[in-house]
């Protein structure tokens, strides 16, 4: 193990969680197991030294003096070595005992004899968390479970669609369903890590990233969009074609509609079980950017009161 970095051998940054170190653990102890390498050497000293760096690593004290200390912090398979105040924090954890229990053939110890030293603490613990059946005795795993990202069109994720995924190499359909939500998970069981000695495979988990619409905003299951209409429109009332994510709807404008009016088209939202969310546009007049004077005029005389004359100017 010299030289070597624990974070290293895991495949985990430094900033690791505790669920992100056990899980990376997981893999590769599966992976590297005696059980499903039999008589592979490198394969037995590779399960053994991902297993010493995950017993520094689980444990809260011994992660945190390493972190200090680094590679130096502890000298395994002897009395000897160097600890802040003096306390070998390995105490009662025999690493070539560790050694001697997977280093012929994969044998395993269920050490019946009566003087047999099994590792104490943490490390047992690890292996009967990690491993079902006790100890070091193994038996079928359900695979891990694999997380991927996907980002999809505002679209598809009101109406739905499917879409191709590539995992560990692998192509997946991915089923998104309609109404999907940016920031939503959908788990495809099965999809996962395969599972040892007939075990069923681990879960894909998808999150789902929704691009933004230039025109469609999403509010819970209802959808808005702003409409542009112009002043004829605005004063003599218009039927006009909305845009809406299931395509457009001819809708009618009132008579004298003023500028931020709201107005809904039932149904046209984001699909439900039992229902849909509505579809809801806010009118915008917009005023021409050139205009003849005479056209100006008539405007202008068809306001009976100033428009700001119920405004309160307070100093």
């Amino acid at each position: 193990m010299a030289g070597k970095d624990y974070y290293d051998i895991l495949g985990v940054k430094k900033a690791a969680t505790e669920a992100e170190i056990k899980n990376a653990y997981r893999k590769l102890a599966k992976k590297y197991h005696p059980d499903v390498n039999k008589a592979n050497k490198d394969a037995e000293n590779k399960f053994k030294e991902i297993s010493e760096a995950y017993a520094v690593l689980s444990d809260k004290e011994k992660r945190e003096q390493y972190d200090r200390l680094g590679k130096e912090a502890f000298s395994f398979g002897g009395a000897g070595g160097s600890y802040p105040g003096g306390q070998n924090p390995f105490a009662g954890f025999d690493f070539s005992q560790f050694a001697e229990q997977f280093g012929s053939g994969g044998q395993r110890g269920r050490r019946s004899t009566g003087g047999a030293r099994r590792p104490s603490g943490g490390f047992t613990d690890i292996f009967s968390d990690l491993f079902s059946g006790g100890g070091f005795e193994t038996g079928p795993m359900r695979g891990s479970d694999v997380e991927a990202e996907l980002t999809i069109d505002f679209r598809d994720a009101v109406l739905g669609t499917t879409m191709d995924l590539t995992v560990n190499g692998s192509h997946i359909k991915v089923k998104i369903p309609e109404g999907v939500r940016n920031g939503q998970r959908i788990r495809l069981r099965g999809k996962g890590e395969s599972g040892s000695s007939g075990a069923p495979a681990g879960d894909l988990n998808v999150l789902v990233h929704v691009k933004p619409h230039p025109f469609f905003e999403r509010k819970g299951d209802d959808i808005h969009i702003e409409l542009p209409i112009t002043v004829g429109e605005a004063i003599r009332g218009a039927e006009v074609e909305v845009p809406t994510i299931h395509g457009p709807v001819r809708a009618r404008i009132p008579a004298h509609t003023q500028t931020g009016q709201t107005f809904r088209i039932k149904g046209k939202g984001v699909a439900k079980k039992n229902a849909a969310g509505d579809h809801f546009y806010r009118v915008l007049v917009m005023v021409p950017r050139e205009a003849p004077a005479q056209t100006v005029d008539a405007i202008e005389h068809a306001y009976e009161q100033n428009p700001r004359a119920n405004l309160k100017i307070t100093l």
